[in-house]
């Protein structure tokens, strides 16, 4: 239990930490982690609710099947987000609820057969991914719709909650007068629910930025204990939230999508690296045999580079820490935010552990 505590104790310092430099958010909706409140209610539920986490398991199946929902949730206009659902409901597992959910999306038999999938004792439908996240984005879908146009709120933060909870509880909350998640009075897994899917989305997409908070890499098979401090919380501020005006897409377009080829989702994940963003090329400097974990690395810049902390010229060198996930390495390069991230030529995040050597191309892919 001091395991489990330490760790999350440390994802949401590290949030703090990051809050100044931008918005931490899921769906496009701001998450106020730096709000004592909040965090209050993170600290509380993490000791009491969370079951233990297996960081590397879920990094490995996650490349594995993160592809072909991202390709979905991109083909439907839906929030990219929606993805760490089933990590959360399942661990990415065909697992079976003592409710009697089944599958990554964890759904219910009567939600299943509603939609069309075929659930009997010779084949359970819900078992197939790409059946099941069919499903499940358009249960999604509809529930934020119901949001929208019965009580005039565009939330996914919501919608997720729903998705845990049930659509019928949350707007009956709504309806009397609580339209925020964060001060929402919910039963104990839903209240933690959103906060767990935020928690793991953020080390998920950007691991170079908090490992160096953490004294250990928590995608380590080994993992030291460290005593965690107690946390020094604030007093109460109010909420200031960010509100998502997406819409949902319409059932057909969903229902009507089709599985994607493996070079359906290949191109689509190097559109995505490439997208509104600029690339400055760079290469390593420097020879590393026997790289580790926490091990300096040198960048030397190709280009010029412009971010959001100022203006670097063509040749200058940066020093940042690197940490192994998977073989790979992923370079925290010190800008404090995530409009610096690091790629190899493949587009892929990070750099292969057999490359970290003296000249090997790399691409800092800038988000201002």
């Amino acid at each position: 239990m001091r395991k489990k505590f330490f760790l999350f104790w440390l994802i949401l310092n590290s949030l703090a930490l990051t809050a100044c430099a931008r918005d931490i958010t899921f769906c496009g909706e701001r998450i106020p982690v730096d709000n004592a409140f909040v965090a209050k209610k993170l600290m509380d539920a993490i000791r009491s609710q969370l079951k233990y986490v297996d960081l590397p398991g879920l990094h490995r199946d996650a490349q594995r099947y993160f592809p072909m929902i991202e390709y979905i949730l991109k083909k439907c206009n839906m929030p990219d987000d929606l993805k760490y659902i089933p990590i959360v409901e399942s661990g990415f597992r065909n697992a079976t609820s003592p409710a009697g959910a089944q599958g990554f999306w964890q759904l219910m038999k009567g939600t299943a057969t509603d939609f069309g999938l075929r659930v009997d004792n010779a084949v359970d439908e819900r078992n197939d991914i790409y059946k099941a996240t069919i499903v499940a984005l358009r249960k999604l879908a509809g529930d934020f719709k119901l949001l929208r146009n019965q009580q005039n709120i565009a939330s996914w933060v919501l919608t997720a909650a729903a998705y845990n909870w049930g659509i019928g509880r949350v707007i009956g909350r709504v309806e009397r007068g609580s339209t925020n998640y964060f001060a929402m009075q919910l039963n104990p897994e839903t209240a933690v629910y959103v906060y767990k899917i935020v928690a793991i989305k953020e080390l998920f997409e950007y691991p170079e930025l908090y490992l160096k908070n953490f004294q250990y890499n928590v995608f380590s098979r080994t993992k030291p204990f460290v005593t965690a401090p107690n946390p020094n919380l604030k007093d109460f501020e109010n909420l200031k939230l960010g509100v998502n005006k997406d819409v949902a897409p319409d059932d057909e377009v969903i229902k009507n999508t089709e599985k994607p080829s493996e070079s359906d989702v290949e191109k689509a994940r190097k559109e995505k690296v490439m997208a509104a963003a600029k690339l400055v090329d760079a290469q390593i400097d420097g020879k590393y045999p026997g790289f580790k974990d926490g091990d300096s690395i040198t960048i030397k810049l190709n280009d010029d580079l412009q971010t959001l902390n100022g203006f670097q010229r063509k040749g200058t060198r940066i020093t940042g820490k690197g940490w192994i996930i998977d073989d790979r390495v992923f370079i925290d390069l010190g800008f404090n935010s995530d409009n610096v991230i690091l790629y190899d030529g493949n587009s892929e995040q990070g750099i292969a552990l057999d490359n970290v050597k003296n000249k090997v191309q790399v691409i800092l892919r800038v988000q201002n």
